[in-house]
């Protein structure tokens, strides 16, 4: 029999009481197990020439690597072992200070390090005058209402005053999840056998954050995973099942 596999990957968290959760799918560019033992020898040094006479195994291990170009914003929160924040609700800010010293052709981003967008009713006053003076969109600014980008055609004498309105969109945040085990079910075709069914069972599987996620590149995004297929000793090491996982035909 050849094999020729595709198909989709599902991670379903394993939770604290060995269940499982819903299952993520995963349209994955490729997904590779290698097995490997660690093992120990021994060398016979009873005759004129040193011969190996005996070998064992310490432990087996597999890793597992897939790759995926679907960025949506679950995927990529694998990828980052992050957390999928939702949308806020609107807000306002009655009064935020800018930069000082802002001239001709600077920029800057609304909400400081938080960055606010969405921007509705955007009010700007130069407080460097006496009194205090509004200034006008697309005369002495430009505002990208998207991304909270405010673009200087003027210089202000002081610092500018912003009042506006903002929503904030869903967002990733990095590092924020923790690593989690993940029960892994690859449900796929052979299509070297007339698209035969089939499924890969890794009962216990781990993964390390991407080790590279190319934000500006001359092809698709790719994110490459690389962990680990561990035992899962909640189940009996016997030859119908295993620890590791199963091939299913």
């Amino acid at each position: 029999m050849f094999f020729q596999g595709r198909g989709n990957v599902y991670l379903s968290e394993i939770l604290s009481d060995e269940t499982l959760g819903p299952a993520i799918k995963l349209c994955t560019d490729s997904l590779n197990i290698s097995l490997s033992t660690d093992s120990w020898t021994h060398t016979n040094k009873c005759a004129a020439v040193d011969v190996e006479d005996a070998r064992g195994t310490k432990s087996n291990s597999a890793a597992v690597t897939m790759a995926l170009a679907d960025m949506q914003d679950r995927n990529f929160a694998l990828g980052i072992i992050g957390t999928v924040n939702p949308a806020g609700s609107p807000g306002t800010v009655s009064t935020e200070l800018g930069p000082v010293g802002l001239a001709i052709g600077d920029y800057n981003f609304l909400g400081g390090k938080t960055r606010h967008r969405a921007i509705t009713g955007l009010v700007v006053t130069d407080t460097g005058n006496s009194p205090a003076s509004s200034m006008t969109v697309n005369v002495d600014y430009t505002l990208d209402a998207a991304t909270g980008l405010v673009t200087w055609l003027a210089a202000p004498v002081g610092e500018p005053d912003f009042a506006y309105g903002y929503t904030d969109p869903a967002y990733v945040s990095m590092f924020t999840a923790g690593v989690k085990e993940y029960f892994l079910s690859y449900e796929f075709l052979n299509k070297q056998e007339a698209n035969d069914a089939g499924s890969l069972e890794l009962y216990k599987v781990r993964f390390d954050p991407a080790d590279n996620v190319d934000f500006q590149s001359d092809e698709a995004q790719i994110m490459s995973f690389k962990g680990s297929a561990l035992a899962d000793t909640e189940r009996t090491a016997d030859t119908l099942l295993g620890q590791f996982g199963r091939r299913v035909l």
